[in-house]
């Protein structure tokens, strides 16, 4: 730009905005045209296009990761369209190596969050099988983004969701009083933001499935009888303990045997366990205190 009438520079400034903004949708509607499409049905053999694809986990919830990688491309994308039209040649030097840290440290924890889950999903500690489809809307996308796999409201996400926020809010205000390049955003600012993006990970990396009673074997017999406990989630995986879980029948404690597993438990019943149907209620000690109960699946007899 080379005029210095400030009312050339600000309609110039403006066009730029403006024909960055148009760039950037034209983009997204032809990448949802061409790949906006979701496999569902029991043979995954029918399609849906929806907005929300690029964001969805295997679990067809809207990715918090993948979320806050999208923010900063798209954010990334329209400034660099926008310095692009305001001025005939890109200048080399005025993408700060703050960037490379706001748009890389998103890029890997989302890489890394598919890679765990992945994992995690061939070990069977946790479980992505989508729920019945419903149409997304803003309100269920973000609580989506800030809960947990088990759709309970998470620290670690709504942190990392909430900072980024706020560095975009920074970078956009600082962007717009000088659109011809990227503004240098506070280093403590850039910190949180990356420090949020390794915590996701590392919570990502720990995390473990519910628990889940889904019978006993038997399902009748005395106090001294010794019972079957099938499900999933019994271990200790993200604390490293090898303590067997808590098992109670009725409310009373029973005794877990050792040769317990993550999908199986052996437990005897409580001596005092009185004659009639009770809970049986499996509780895993663990900083997150996961439990689960099973109604009247046992009944004791005299």
């Amino acid at each position: 730009m080379t005029t210095s009438d400030p009312a050339a520079q600000g309609l110039v400034a403006w066009a730029s905005y403006l024909l960055a903004a148009v760039g950037l949708l034209l983009f997204l509607l032809v990448l949802w045209a061409v790949c906006g499409l979701k496999s569902y049905g029991p043979a995954q053999g029918q399609t849906r296009r929806r907005f929300w694809y690029i964001f969805l986990g295997a679990d067809d919830r809207v990715s918090t990761s993948k979320v806050q990688f999208a923010f900063w491309t798209l954010a990334l994308a329209y400034a660099l369209l926008v310095i692009g039209f305001h001025d005939a040649v890109f200048r080399s030097g005025t993408l700060d190596p703050r960037y490379l840290l706001l748009l890389g440290l998103p890029a890997g924890a989302a890489v890394s969050a598919k890679a765990i889950t992945v994992g995690q999903k061939a070990k069977g500690t946790v479980s992505k099988d989508p729920p019945k489809f419903e149409k997304k809307t803003p309100a269920t996308a973000v609580k989506d983004i800030v809960a947990n796999d088990q759709g309970d409201l998470d620290l670690g996400d709504t942190q990392y969701f909430l900072f980024t926020l706020v560095a975009l809010a920074a970078f956009f205000v600082a962007f717009f009083r000088d659109p011809t390049k990227l503004p240098v955003l506070p280093d403590t600012l850039v910190a949180l933001t990356s420090a949020s993006a390794a915590a996701y990970v590392a919570k990502k990396a720990v995390a473990t499935a519910p628990v889940k009673i889904t019978a006993v074997s038997p399902q009748k017999g005395p106090v001294d009888a010794v019972v079957k406990v099938f499900g999933s989630g019994f271990s200790n995986a993200s604390s490293g303990e090898d303590e067997p879980p808590d098992v109670t029948f009725g409310g009373l404690a029973a005794d877990v045997k050792g040769n317990w597993t993550d999908t199986l438990l052996y437990v005897t019943l409580p001596p005092k366990l009185a004659p009639g149907t009770a809970d049986v209620q499996v509780t895993v000690v663990t900083s997150d205190g996961r439990t689960d109960t099973l109604p009247n699946a046992f009944e004791c007899t005299p």
